[in-house]
């Protein structure tokens, strides 16, 4: 496929990034012109909106949204396994979470304000945060992280760069430096699930996966995770239960998706 056949099909590299830009300044005029809105609320909107450059940069430039977002169906064992990989994923980075606060903590402030982001009160608020962080969120961040950011990235480079570069990105836009590290695991992660299927949904089924257990263990008073913690952290057990999860959903996976993988990306993870 020539490079002119693909600009008339795909994002380039740089209008990519400059649309994650534009969504990162359209995060900043929504925290200026709404900032006084409920926490919840103004999560579910941010969330909602993210899309919004994409969408209408690619309406406008008339490329296929199927193609450019990665929106392409993939067998229900693939969803299946990669919701173990969820589960596995979650487990791991949690204690590694753990460990980095346990060295450098999150200032009091900080962790208030995430605190009131995540806890919910009442039946509504628990429907509006499982709406914007486990749906909205893992729909909206793979789309345009995964989907047209890095396959932009994939068409100009080889895989492992187009990979960490936009997990390097994804972890920057979410402003946390104390969680920088969990971040940037998960986006090196999701970026090879959604290059080797050629698919935002496995990501989305792990993205959905580890924000939903994020809020259980949120709100979960830690008298009652006699099962999961020992001394403020995660059992051993589950660590290494955790990773043996990850491994094998990944081999698992791998073999599923042998014959998905998309022919135009070079390169291998």
């Amino acid at each position: 496929m020539s490079e002119q056949t693909n600009e008339n099909r795909f994002p380039s590299v740089r209008n990519a990034f400059f649309i994650v830009l534009a969504t990162l300044l359209l995060y900043t005029v929504i925290e200026v012109v709404w900032g006084g809105l409920p926490v919840k609320g103004k999560l579910l909107l941010l969330e909602t909106l993210t899309l919004v450059p994409a969408l209408i940069y690619v309406l406008a430039k008339r490329f296929d949204f199927r193609e450019v977002f990665r929106w392409r169906m993939v067998e229900g064992r693939v969803l299946l396994v990669s919701g173990v990989i969820g589960l596995g994923v979650s487990i791991v980075l949690d204690e590694v979470d753990r460990l980095i606060q346990g060295l450098i903590p999150m200032p009091d402030g900080i962790q208030a304000l995430l605190k009131a982001s995540l806890t919910f009160g009442s039946p509504g608020e628990l429907v509006v945060l499982i709406l914007a962080v486990v749906v909205v969120a893992g729909f909206s961040e793979e789309m345009l992280f995964r989907g047209f950011f890095q396959g932009a990235v994939e068409r100009t480079a080889d895989v492992t760069r187009a990979v960490l570069v936009t997990a390097f990105v994804f972890a920057f836009i979410h402003f946390n430096p104390w969680w920088v590290v969990e971040i940037l695991v998960l986006g090196v992660l999701l970026g090879v699930l959604a290059w080797r299927s050629d698919s935002i949904f496995p990501g989305v089924v792990v993205h959905g996966t580890n924000n939903a257990l994020a809020v259980f263990f949120i709100n979960a008073e830690e008298s009652r995770l006699g099962w999961y913690l020992v001394k403020g952290h995660v059992s051993p057990i589950l660590v290494v239960l955790g990773l043996g999860l990850t491994v094998w959903g990944f081999r698992v996976f791998y073999g599923l998706t042998q014959k998905e993988a998309s022919p135009d990306s070079g390169g291998a993870v």
